[in-house]
């Protein structure tokens, strides 16, 4: 569940874009550098504690950088916002990434945010679905979406696990919805959303029994990261050295946000007090984050091959894209600290 009312998406564009740019503890470097962070989604939330925690701890100003953080208007445009310059370093999923390159697009990922896939379909308590039953269950019912590229592949495996087709349900688009509202309200009969976001948001709204929930890699979709940190191909050819800065300093907020999870949370609360989202929400939400953050060798940030080859693969499958590029059309470890 995330946030998608027009006044969280405008106190991030207007008010909020410049408090992760305010000074931190640590002594500047003489040199600063001052790049601006395009996020995925038109207002704040958990999963931008590790940069909260590199302002407040001073990692970013230790590194010889001033981070800005701005908001798309909506979460189509964090690409847009890169090649036109707009921002230089942003965060997407992996299927923005996907989709981009097959049109074109001259970004690259520097690095993993998540490291699996905990998409899901959700329905209310009681409701009895099950992954086995999910025919009968599905064809004819509402899906809520947010109109978002992630959805977009991943509701196609779900789909075609029951065994139906996208004119056998009714996908309710709503970019400044809610999910779990509507879902709650009875507007539609499934919400889409991950884990570390709806299941907060249920605890948070005191609704008796336990959220159902069906996870897409349980039912064919790839189980891959979907959030990176990218760039374009320009920046990272002209600016290595900043976008090695960032990584090394992010890295070492991440480590330390998932070692303290309460603290950052807290941390994140503090720094945007308007962004919609409860304290308690914020504390569960990005608890439910950490687990996601480190690969089965306990590693930040590392991407592979087979992780951009599943990925792409799936997507040529469900004809989201047109073609299978080599796994270093999308993505490079080299900056990685």
């Amino acid at each position: 569940m995330r946030l998608r009312s027009v006044s969280v998406a405008l106190a991030g564009v207007l008010g909020l874009s410049s408090m992760i740019g305010l000074a931190g503890p640590a002594q500047a470097a003489a040199k600063t550098t001052t790049i601006t962070f395009a996020y995925d989604f038109p207002g704040p939330d958990f999963e931008l504690t590790p940069l909260v925690v590199a302002q407040k701890l001073g990692y970013f100003s230790a590194a010889g950088l001033k981070v800005n953080v701005v908001f798309p208007p909506d979460t189509s445009t964090t690409t847009k916002m890169l090649t036109t310059g707009k921002a230089q370093i942003g965060f997407l999923t992996t299927t923005d990434m996907g989709v981009a390159i097959n049109a074109g697009a001259p970004i690259l990922s520097v690095a993993n945010y998540s490291m699996r896939n905990n998409w899901a379909l959700f329905a209310k308590p009681g409701s009895g679905v099950t992954a086995a039953n999910l025919k009968t269950r599905l064809k004819g019912k509402r899906i809520f979406s947010y109109g978002d590229t992630w959805t977009e592949a991943m509701l196609p495996f779900v789909l075609r696990h029951a065994g139906l087709s996208t004119s056998q349900v009714k996908v309710i688009t709503a970019p400044t919805g809610n999910d779990l509202n509507y879902l709650l309200a009875g507007k539609v009969d499934f919400s889409t959303s991950t884990t570390n976001y709806e299941i907060p948001g249920f605890v948070g709204s005191g609704t008796k029994g336990k959220l159902v929930q069906i996870l897409g890699t349980a039912v064919g979709a790839p189980d891959v990261p979907i959030w990176v940190y990218a760039v374009t191909r320009g920046y990272a050819a002209t600016h290595g050295a900043t976008v090695k800065a960032f990584l090394s300093a992010l890295k070492r907020a991440t480590v330390w946000a998932a070692k303290n999870p309460v603290a950052a949370a807290a941390d994140f609360t503090a720094a945007y007090p308007k962004s919609g989202y409860t304290p308690a929400y914020n504390k569960m939400g990005w608890q439910l984050t950490v687990p996601f953050l480190t690969n089965a060798q306990g590693q930040y940030f590392v991407q592979t091959n087979a992780q951009w080859t599943t990925l792409a693969t799936a997507l040529k499958s469900i004809k989201l894209i047109s073609s299978v590029p080599a796994a270093s059309s999308y993505y490079t470890n080299k900056f990685l600290p």
